[in-house]
Formats: C-alpha cells, sequence, structure tokens
C-alpha cells in the first residue's frame, strides 16, 4: 500500500512539473526560438518520465497481482495447494507449445490439429477474462476474433467457421466455472495455473474428441482411446454427482453397464466395425513388435507394483528414493515406445490415464477395500505437494511424459529434432528431476536465489540430461550428429533445470511443456 501511494504521489509531481514547464513557456512573451527547443526538450523529458513511471507501476501492479491470489476474482472460493504461488504462468504453456508446433510444422499440420489449437486459445482467453473479470461482451468479442482467425488460417469457408467458432464457444466458456468448481470440489490440491491448466487440457481433450467423429477420422487409434477416457470422464462425473454410487458395487456395476451399453457402441458406429475384435486384432496383434512391447511393459508394471507394495507403507528407504523410483520405469516404459512404435504409446498413455482416474476416484469415494489397498500402498511416496483432497503426483508424471506425444502434430518423429520433442518428457522428468533431487540431496550446500534448490542440483540436472541424450546418440538413436540440435537441446535443459529448482508448481506437469517450447523455438 505504500508504495502504491509513493507510485501516485510521484505521477502527481511529474504532471505538476509538466504543467508548470508548459505554464511558464505559454506566459513568457520574451520566449525566444532557441528557448522553444529548451522548454520543448524538457517538456519530452518529463513526458518520458511520466510514461515510464507508469508502465513501471503497471508491471508492478500486474506483478503484485499475479504472486498475490486475493487480488482475482475467484478468491471467494478459493482454497489453493499450500506453499504454491498463483503460477498463472502455467496456463499459458500448453497453447503456446501447440502454437509453436503449427508455426514449425504448418505445410504439414492437418486442419484438425490448426482447430485444436485455437480452441487452447479459446480456452485460456475465457480463463483470463474472466479470472480478472472483464466484461462478457468484450471476452465474447475476443473469443470470436480468435476462433474466426483460427479457421481462417485452416482453410475454411464462411459457414463453416460460424459452425467451428459456435463449437469453440460451446465448449470453451464454461471454463471459468469448471475451474472454480475444481477449486471447491477438491480443496488444497491445486495452484491457481495447475487448476488453470488441467481445465485447458480438459475442454481441448472434448473438443478434439468431438471433433475427431465429427470429422471422420481415419486414425482409429486414437479415436478409440479418446472415446473410451471421454466415457470414463463422464462415468466418474456421474458418479461424483451421485454419492448412491460411490460404493464399491454400484460404482463396478455402473461402470460395466455404461462401457457395454454406450462406450461400445458409440465405438462401433464411429470405427464401423466391431471395436473389440479391431482393437485385438487390426491393433495390437498388427506387428509382432508391439506385442513384445507390451509383454515388456506389463513386466515393468509388474515389478512397479511389486515395489510399491514392498516399501510403500512406512519404509525407512529415504521417500526421494522411492519416488524417483517410479520416474525410472517412466523411462523404461517410455523410451522404447517413442522410438519404436509412439502409436501403440499414445494409445496405452491414454488408457493408462483413465485407469489412473478410474483408481484415484476409488480412493477418493473410499471403497472398500480397494481404497484400504491405495491408501496403505502409496502413503509412503507422498510429500509436501500431495495436502489435499487428491493424490495427484503418479497422474501428473503420466501426463508430463505423455503431453510432448499427445500435442505433437506429427503422426510419428521424420528427424532426430521430433525425437527429441516426444522425449521432452522423460528427459525433464525421468533423467533432470530425477538427478536435480537426488544431486541436491547428496551435495546440495548452496541455495539459490529465493528458491529452497540447490545449485548443485540443478547442475546434476543438466549434466544428466546432456549425458542421457549422449548415451542415445552413442547407441544410434538420434542417427548423423550434425543433424541433433545441440545447441538448442542445452539451452533447453538449461532452462528447464532452472524452472526447476525455481518454481513452486509441480513440475512434473509444467517441465515437459517447458522444454518442448525452448526445443521448438
Amino acid at each position: 500500500m505504500e508504495a502504491k501511494t509513493n507510485f501516485k504521489n510521484t505521477s502527481i509531481l511529474l504532471f505538476m512539473a509538466l504543467t508548470q514547464t508548459y505554464t511558464l513557456h505559454k506566459n513568457n512573451p520574451t520566449c525566444t526560438p532557441v528557448h522553444y527547443k529548451v522548454h520543448h526538450k524538457e517538456v519530452k523529458i518529463l513526458i518520458t518520465l511520466l510514461a515510464l513511471q507508469s508502465s513501471f507501476e503497471t508491471i508492478m501492479e500486474l506483478f503484485s497481482r499475479i504472486e498475490n491470489p486475493a487480488s482475482y476474482k475467484i478468491n471467494e472460493v478459493m482454497r489453493l495447494r499450500p506453499g504454491a504461488k498463483a503460477g498463472l504462468w502455467c496456463a499459458l504453456i500448453l497453447p503456446f507449445a501447440m502454437i509453436l508446433s503449427c508455426l514449425k510444422y504448418q505445410e504439414l499440420v492437418s486442419r484438425s490439429y490448426v482447430l485444436t489449437t485455437t480452441s487452447a486459445v479459446v480456452s485460456s482467453t475465457y480463463l483470463f477474462m474472466n479470472l480478472y473479470g472483464t466484461r462478457p461482451i468484450l471476452a465474447h468479442a475476443i473469443v470470436i476474433a480468435v476462433a474466426t482467425y483460427g479457421c481462417l488460417v485452416a482453410g475454411f469457408d464462411l459457414i463453416t467457421v460460424i459452425y467451428w467458432t459456435g463449437l469453440f464457444i460451446i465448449i470453451n466458456m464454461p471454463s471459468y466455472l469448471l475451474l472454480c468448481k475444481l477449486l471447491d470440489r477438491f480443496p488444497y490440491s491445486f495452484s491457481i495455473g495447475e487448476a488453470m491448466l488441467v481445465v485447458q487440457g480438459t475442454s481441448l481433450f472434448v473438443f478434439v474428441t468431438i471433433s475427431n467423429c465429427l470429422l471422420n477420422s481415419s486414425n482409429f487409434s486414437t479415436v478409440f482411446c479418446q472415446i473410451f477416457l471421454f466415457a470414463s470422464g463422464i462415468f466418474l462425473l456421474g458418479t461424483d454427482m451421485i454419492p448412491q454410487f460411490q460404493q464399491l458395487l454400484p460404482f463396478s456395476l455402473l461402470f460395466l453397464t455404461m462401457m457395454g451399453t454406450l462406450t461400445l457402441p458409440v465405438l462401433y458406429l464411429v470405427l464401423k466395425k466391431n471395436p473389440i475384435i479391431w482393437f485385438l486384432i487390426d491393433f495390437i496383434f498388427l506387428k509382432s513388435t508391439r506385442v513384445y512391447l507390451i509383454l515388456y511393459w506389463f513386466a515393468c508394471t509388474l515389478l512397479a507394483l511389486i515395489i510399491a507394495w514392498r516399501f510403500g507403507s512406512g519404509s525407512s528407504v529415504k521417500l526421494t528414493v522411492l519416488r524417483k523410483y517410479f520416474h525410472g520405469v517412466i523411462i523404461a516404459v517410455f523410451l522404447p515406445g517413442i522410438f519404436f512404435d509412439v502409436e501403440l504409446l499414445f494409445v496405452a498413455s491414454v488408457l493408462i490415464l483413465a485407469a489412473f482416474l478410474l483408481l484415484e476416484a476409488s480412493r477418493l469415494y473410499n471403497l472398500d477395500y480397494v481404497a484400504d489397498i491405495l491408501n496403505k500402498n502409496m502413503i509412503g511416496f507422498l510429500d509436501e505437494k500431495d495436502q489435499g483432497t487428491l493424490i495427484l503426483t503418479h497422474i501428473y508424471l503420466l501426463i508430463g511424459c505423455s503431453l510432448p506425444i499427445w500435442i505433437f502434430p506429427l503422426k510419428s518423429a521424420t528427424d532426430s529434432t521430433d525425437n527429441l520433442l516426444l522425449c521432452s518428457g522423460i528427459i525433464s522428468l525421468g533423467i533432470g528431476d530425477t538427478a536435480a533431487s537426488i544431486g541436491g540431496t547428496l551435495w546440495g550446500k548452496t541455495k539459490l536465489p529465493g528458491s529452497s534448490k540447490s545449485i548443485e542440483g540443478t547442475i546434476c540436472s543438466i549434466i544428466a540430461e546432456v549425458l542421457f541424450i549422449l548415451a542415445l546418440f552413442n547407441f544410434g538413436m538420434f542417427g548423423v550428429s550434425s543433424h541433433l540440435p545441440w545447441f538448442s537441446f542445452i539451452v533447453s535443459t538449461v532452462v528447464t533445470s532452472l524452472v526447476e529448482a525455481c518454481t513452486s508448481q509441480v513440475d512434473n506437469l509444467v517441465l515437459p511443456l517447458v522444454m518442448y517450447i525452448v526445443l521448438i523455438i
């Protein structure tokens, strides 16, 4: 408050000086052209100072609002994750990453991807406009302008532009309401930025699923997993609204009934073939590589479950080692999928996400037997960021490693840069975050300014990421070294490691997108 008063006093003094200079010049009849130039110079200096002071005041006010959640319109429903700042920058990285993807692959990107990117921007616009209490008319006007521009870039005619613009508005307009409901229903589980990113992702997923069905997408694998996840989301929304289904038997029966009477018929209509036969015969057993990968993933999952059961409930093993073990599992699972069958990895990651959400709902509803097992085996892996109603760290880890694959605009990588983009998740989380935690625990002494993280941990993160890519290169995964963008990669490791060290947001969710953005620039 004192700083704001000082800003106002400075503005008044500058304005008075400007007025006095102008008055002296106007009332002085002996003023010569030389005097005029002097006075004119003084006026220019005063105007410049006033403009700079106003700009500085505006920037300081903006930072104050960003760091002080009490200044937001959403304040009346906020119960944020303890220890987390607002983190509004999290709500910008997903649409920004997709915009950069459109620009980089503009000759190869599909119309569907352009529409999806436009939907991400529309969702962000609604969220920010409502967060700052902007008038609805202005918000809708900006949204219509953004949506129209995106449709024109995609090459649609006027009627189609109106059609898609209406769909953008219908799907994304409830974004702010969903944000409020999310923070209210699950207190102390999100920062504002994390919640906005989750809402963006949800709205984006709904739009992609509906648009793929409307456009009769020929990518059956994508449509198959999207419809399954969409149906699981509707199921979870229904059970959350109807407490009678928050018991083991009704919960299970409703899920099976919904899958059999709704999901499978919809899949049949969209795929125009039996979805179960297609999934088993035409997808899983299409390549022998897929069978081997699935068996390998099953072995990794079994090992992870054994470790969770053995060390999850009150172990003497350090929490850092236990948590980072699963980062290693993620590397073991994702790396072969990225380089050998990214389509299978895409489908598997979406289906596993659906399974994780169903399990978290089971724990949240305290379902008989299931909730006890989950709580007992997950308690050993919780940290200070898991203080809310939800336990999201493992879900964020899956989403973070999968996001670069989900938002990548092409069906598969075409060069080493594309492979690096797809690996953004496992590099930043599986390697960088793990090395930073272990290195900081073992050798961390010098703290970064304004952070609890150490410089030694950050250096370990950068070195580990570079060594990891060098190892992959030596195994021939990236081809010729001249085609590997070393400069961009090293810059991305430095930026991502610094973000990991300085941010109070959940790094599992944001670091992969940060690395993706820096790599693609």
